[in-house]
């Protein structure tokens, strides 16, 4: 039986190839960690499907969390923090806030939403 300490660690482990497909152009691992209906607010206020999520569209060179908090209440779990995007050409492009929502369904843990804040440096 998984343990809450479980879900936790499955949910971080999805951020990471979640942020891992940005760095390395590959938007194939986006196919089973965004639920087919995931809906998102980017840092703009603008709504984002999993359609739209296209990590190739620039040259990321890493992405780096800190502040990152996961919590899971039963089928539900969040994951909070704060995260960097490094271009190639050493440019921070990213600096915000996150908020991801995840749901287990049928046993499998996916990311259904998301919200971010741009933070001023």
């Amino acid at each position: 039986m998984e343990t809450q300490v479980d879900d936790e660690a499955q949910i971080l482990r999805l951020d990471g190839e979640w942020n891992e497909a940005y760095r390395r152009r590959d938007r194939s691992p986006l196919a089973h960690i965004l639920a087919h209906d995931f809906t998102g607010l980017t840092a703009l206020g603008e709504p984002i499907t999993k359609a739209l999520i296209n990590p190739s569209a620039q040259g990321v060179k890493s992405v780096t969390f800190s502040e990152q908090y996961v919590h899971v209440f039963g089928g539900a779990g969040i994951s909070r923090g704060r995260l960097q995007v490094e271009l190639e050409d050493g440019r921070i492009v990213v600096n915000q806030r996150f908020l991801r929502v995840f749901a287990k369904r049928d046993g499998i843990w996916e990311a259904i939403s998301v919200a971010v804040t741009p933070v001023t440096t």
